[in-house]
């Protein structure tokens, strides 16, 4: 189960930092290391550390897990958006995300109790499993001669710790921020999000209302604001409000908190302001997206769409983020005289398709259905018996339309024993290699169909595509 980690502050100088350290450490370290009760202590204990290298790496060790941990609490920056995580996970490397859709009724009749008696009725169960996809390392380097000038002055411990937080915590909190402004911008430009026009994002009192129409409406059941169109709802409490900085500027305060039927205070606690949703830090992330898959350039037809993007609410529990593993890793190079210190972070970073979540854009923005999606042959395995194709789907056009596309299992499919999963995985028979087979697929958020104009058979390849055209 995910838990959450509670926030503490380091408030000690360095005498109280070093003193806590030698209360902490090995019995030798307390009986050769003395208390420290003044700043002219400071260099005489650094002279009896830095002299012994077992009492060195236990200071070091102990600075870094514990005293610079307490400190990055404070860093410079912090991630804003860390309330909406979801805890820490200890064990296991995939989250089960189930939703149970809410039970048929039935009118009661007593003729009909006998057959109803022994009757099945299974609850409709959707799940989705997230899975860890981030795992990063930052490493920093500590020579010996930083260490031996950290003893130097007063605020020399306290200085040494501000560098490897700045160092490493600092850049940890900035990526945490850009994976949620990440979520927001592929989940926003992939579909994932109702949109809802507010004008052309001049008129405050035009938007106000859609803000309160919107946020009134979502604690009501509805299937309309999820990816998978369940009934669900979303009581103001777990409504989560963002706005870029510049819009919500010009917003009296008082003017939003009543938009959304919220006194000022609870309105504050549900508001997150974001830089922009045009630019997106890709820089950053290049060597990442180099060496793994795990995550995708912010392209620049994604950030043109996001220009009409004017605010967004979300239930918190479309954020599906955790934290599986926040660990320091060490070594001492005694041929260089430098100990090398690794931040390993682990996270689950993902949303929930069964959560509201609602995109407000500009009336000029592109919220119309694509005219055709392509499909694509992404894998493709044969056996004697049988040929299995992994599909995948794409728009042939950007748009904020919200979409969820899956394939149809036609008539025409199931007398020639073709078999194709609502995600996209293709079996055909080897009796059936030659025939021709028409995809078709839906956009389950509206209904709308998409037939092939061409066909595609068990002789066709990885990267062959077919083109489905709107009905």
């Amino acid at each position: 189960m995910a838990k959450r980690i509670a926030v503490t502050t380091l408030q000690g100088s360095t005498i109280d930092i070093l003193n806590v350290i030698r209360t902490n450490a090995s019995l030798e370290y307390q009986d050769k290391v003395p208390e420290i009760t003044s700043a002219t202590d400071i260099p005489k204990v650094g002279e009896i550390i830095c002299g012994t290298p077992a009492f060195a790496n236990q200071f070091i060790n102990a600075l870094i897990n514990r005293i610079a941990i307490v400190r990055a609490q404070s860093a410079t920056f912090n991630n804003p958006y860390a309330s909406l995580k979801k805890g820490y996970i200890e064990y296991g490397e995939s989250i089960e995300d189930i939703f149970v859709q809410i039970a048929k009724v039935q009118v009661y009749d007593v003729e009909k109790a006998p057959q109803r008696e022994f009757k099945r009725t299974l609850p409709d169960v959707h799940s989705v499993f997230h899975t860890i996809n981030w795992r990063v390392v930052y490493p920093i380097t500590i020579e010996d001669n930083q260490l031996q000038r950290a003893f130097l002055s007063a605020e020399g411990v306290s200085d040494l710790i501000a560098k490897i937080v700045d160092s490493i915590y600092v850049a940890a909190e900035y990526d945490e921020f850009l994976l949620f402004k990440y979520l927001l911008i592929k989940g926003i430009t992939a579909g994932k999000m109702k949109p809802i026009a507010i004008g052309d994002g001049t008129d405050l009192k035009v938007a106000a209302k859609k803000f309160r129409g919107i946020s009134n409406v979502l604690p009501f059941m509805k299937t309309e604001y999820n990816e998978f169109g369940v009934k669900t709802t979303t009581p103001k409490k777990r409504q989560a409000i963002f706005m870029d900085a510049q819009f919500n500027a010009d917003f009296d305060v008082d003017v939003l908190a009543g938009a959304f039927n919220m006194d000022k205070a609870e309105f504050m606690g549900k508001l997150h302001l974001i830089d922009d949703w045009t630019t997106f830090d890709n820089e950053r992330w290049e060597t990442i997206r180099t060496e793994c898959d795990g995550v995708e350039e912010v392209t620049d037809a994604e950030l043109a769409l996001m220009a009409d993007v004017k605010a967004v609410i979300v239930d918190e529990n479309w954020f599906q983020v955790y934290d599986n593993l926040n660990k320091f890793t060490e070594n001492y190079l005694g041929s260089v005289l430098y100990w090398n210190y690794f931040y390993h972070v682990w996270k689950t970073v993902s949303y929930s398709p069964f959560a509201n979540a609602i995109a407000f854009v500009t009336t000029g923005a592109t919220i119309s259905e694509p005219s055709s999606v392509t499909v694509t042959i992404q894998t493709k395995d044969e056996s004697g018996e049988v040929t299995v194709m992994a599909l995948g789907l794409d728009p042939a056009s950007a748009t904020l339309q919200n979409y969820n596309f899956k394939f149809v299992q036609t008539e025409a499919l199931v007398e020639d024993g073709i078999g194709v999963q609502p995600y996209g995985a293709l079996i055909i028979p080897a009796s059936k290699a030659s025939e021709e087979i028409t995809l078709v697929v839906q956009n389950v958020t509206t209904g709308t169909v998409y037939t092939a104009s061409t066909a595609i058979t068990g002789a066709s390849d990885v990267g062959d595509t077919v083109t489905l055209a709107k009905e």
